[in-house]
């Protein structure tokens, strides 16, 4: 993913990103870092299609209006959210066409729960262009890996797959046992 200013920008404009934004905790859509609006013709092709975006974001407020000060994360660490410019590379096509369904499914959820847990902190303690490019980056993975289950079963296959996976990541609590080999 190679990042330019006006894709930072258009983040807080465009409205593909406006379900995320409204499920962030730490500030309202009066006090966005950004006012306005722009067309989502102004988009990156990469957050590509919307309707998962908006999906993605969807789930996430449904979590946090459950229970917004959640700190237990079905993915431990490798959910946290990266920072740095170095780690928002995109996931090599190749890579994800070798991966079989259920691990496929599983970074489905890891990347929404990264996106969680980037709206969970406050934009102006990790920095706002570090914050951004985290969510454009974990934006990007979550239609890599949709385009690569399209890929694989077609849009209307790919779609429910994709809402159940949104609908565990919702329901999902700690009580119950984690699925996933979290690391230490």
């Amino acid at each position: 993913m190679l990042v330019v200013m006006a894709q930072f920008i258009n983040f807080w404009l465009t409205p593909w990103s406006a379900p995320f934004r409204a499920a962030c905790l730490w500030f309202t859509p009066d006090t966005q870092p950004l006012q306005g609006r722009k067309p989502n013709t102004l988009a990156p092709q990469w957050v590509r299609p919307f309707f998962v975006q908006r999906w993605v974001g969807e789930a996430i407020a449904a979590r946090l209006a459950a229970n917004p000060a959640t700190t237990a994360y079905r993915f431990g660490h490798d959910s946290d959210p990266d920072w740095e410019a170095a780690a928002w590379a995109s996931y090599p096509r190749a890579i994800l066409r070798q991966l079989d369904e259920h691990l496929l499914l599983g970074i489905v959820g890891m990347e929404v729960e990264r996106l969680l847990r980037i709206a969970q902190e406050h934009p102006g303690l990790v920095g706002q262009m570090e914050w951004t490019g985290a969510a454009l980056s974990a934006s990007e993975h979550l239609a890599q890996l949709y385009a690569e289950l399209k890929r694989r079963h077609k849009a209307m296959q790919a779609r429910a797959l994709l809402r159940e996976e949104l609908r565990r990541f919702v329901e999902w609590d700690a009580a119950s046992s984690p699925d996933w080999p979290t690391s230490p």
